[in-house]
């Protein structure tokens, strides 16, 4: 119901507010006026956009962070948004893709290869302990971060076209994005899904999960296709919208408990409500003009991984 409602508000507030009676009759009887348009070809794409990239954030942070066994591990902490990012930036103006399911494939293959890099680079120098597999990811993310503003900056007309991208926004966004988005996005749901009681045996350790009779590697290797295809399909659909796959993980958890199948439920569900209300939110923040989403987010989740370092180190 919390999901309907903000999506639907999504469609009604804005710039110019309109009313149900208006959005109705926008979807049975499209005229072609300005408020259909707008209603139809920009509200609308964006209420769907929205809490497709929430979810598909949500869960992978949700798999992230038992996979590195850290509670403040995220896509953006272990550098997955950042080498998504890069990935789109070098296949669209590097190797001239321009087709959306190409950018798709290119999202979803940088978030893959960087993921497998920090892990194994964690692994090589003296194992997955939690604390190593987030410093190997910030510094991930720092390298990807100035490459991709490397790349930018040598290409003007890109850094343009791609500066409000790579912000986290989600206006302007066609609805074919959510099509091809949508289909990593519950490939990679469903991958996940499947895994769960594995990755319940993993909360453990490597040990214990073994002797539980879970295939390690196997499932540390599917677990990052599905993180790359979560986390590729929301890098295409709204660019890196920063830190949901870290602050939602927490509530999914305080909401569910610790099976991974309730897990993964709750951190689509509420990773979906927060970045459509967070979109909402960013159409007023510094109103009439608009803000990234991306920017919402990070500001939330800038504070929760702040509580949780003093938390920890508490």
């Amino acid at each position: 119901m919390a999901l309907a409602i903000a999506m639907a508000c999504s469609v009604m507030l804005g710039l110019k507010i309109y009313s149900p009676s208006q959005v109705w009759r926008a979807f049975v009887a499209f005229d072609g006026s300005e408020t259909s348009v707008v209603i139809v070809n920009l509200r609308l794409p964006r209420a769907i956009i929205a809490p497709l990239t929430g979810a598909g954030l949500g869960v992978a942070g949700v798999i992230i962070q038992t996979l590195a066994r850290n509670r403040i591990a995220s896509p953006d902490t272990l550098g997955l948004n950042a080498g998504a990012s890069l990935a789109v930036v070098v296949a669209s103006f590097w190797l001239g893709v321009s087709s959306l399911a190409g950018l798709s494939l290119a999202a979803a293959v940088g978030a893959l290869l960087t993921s497998l890099l920090v892990f194994g680079i964690a692994a090589g120098a003296g194992g997955l302990s939690p604390l190593r597999i987030v410093l190997v990811g910030v510094t991930m993310a720092g390298l990807g971060h100035a490459l991709v503003e490397i790349i930018l900056t040598s290409n003007e007309a890109a850094l343009e076209q791609l500066l409000f991208w790579l912000s986290g926004a989600i206006v302007d966004r066609p609805i074919s994005l959510a099509v091809n988005g949508g289909v990593m996005l519950v490939i990679g749901a469903a991958l996940g899904w499947s895994l769960a009681p594995s990755l319940d045996a993993l909360q453990a350790d490597d040990a214990t999960a073994s002797g539980l009779g879970v295939p390690l590697g196997l499932v540390r290797g599917a677990s990052f296709i599905a993180i790359a295809l979560l986390t590729g399909s929301a890098i295409t659909m709204a660019g890196p919208v920063g830190f949901v796959g870290l602050v939602i993980p927490h509530a999914a958890r305080a909401l569910a408990g610790l099976r991974h199948r309730h897990q993964i439920a709750a951190a689509a569900l509420l990773g979906a409500i927060y970045v459509t209300v967070a979109d909402i939110a960013v159409r007023y923040v510094i109103y009439p003009a608009e803000a990234p989403v991306g920017a919402v987010t990070a500001a939330v989740g800038g504070v929760v991984l702040l509580g949780l370092l003093k938390r920890r180190a508490a």
